[in-house]
């Protein structure tokens, strides 16, 4: 009896699972101290997308899984009642990623988280100039006060403005 693939969705979390471990070998180019935080979400992102394409197959174990971190319907990839999500959003979803991923390095952690959320919430979310603008302020405020100030450690400051 063979075991189906939902191969479009499979495919998918292969391709975030790639961009996980391109990031990880990246990030391992930083200064050690440099590199912890980069790492670390190199590896979150990897056992993510290492879970997500283990729930895309109707094995025991993939199974589990989407029964423990699935949510029955996702609204946020498709349309209520739809069983697939289309071809646009799951590469609108890469895009995205890919997109933060490439301002990171350009501009900096900082400022790409800011524009970031603030776009993702606009132009996906359709939430108001206001909510996008608050939103995002406060993310990037709190993460600046939890690693630079309470840690005492410097983000990644992009091409742009002296990061390496």
């Amino acid at each position: 009896m063979t075991k189906k693939i939902y191969w479009r969705d499979f495919s998918a979390a292969l391709i975030v699972l790639a961009i996980g471990i391109a990031f990880l070998f990246w990030a391992r180019t930083y200064p050690p101290k440099a590199a912890e935080v980069p790492v670390l979400i190199a590896w979150m992102t990897i056992v993510l997308a290492s879970l997500d394409a283990i729930a895309q197959t109707e094995t025991g174990l993939g199974t589990t899984i989407r029964r423990f971190v699935a949510a029955q319907k996702i609204i946020e990839w498709k349309a209520e009642g739809d069983e697939e999500a289309p071809t646009s959003r799951i590469v609108s979803a890469i895009f995205w990623i890919l997109a933060y991923l490439g301002g990171v390095w350009v501009i900096g952690f900082l400022p790409m988280t800011l524009f970031y959320i603030f776009l993702y919430m606009k132009l996906h979310g359709h939430k108001s100039i206001l909510a996008s603008g608050v939103t995002a302020a406060g993310t990037t405020i709190g993460l600046w006060l939890t690693f630079e100030i309470m840690f005492n450690y410097s983000l990644y400051r992009g091409l742009l403005f002296g990061g390496n």
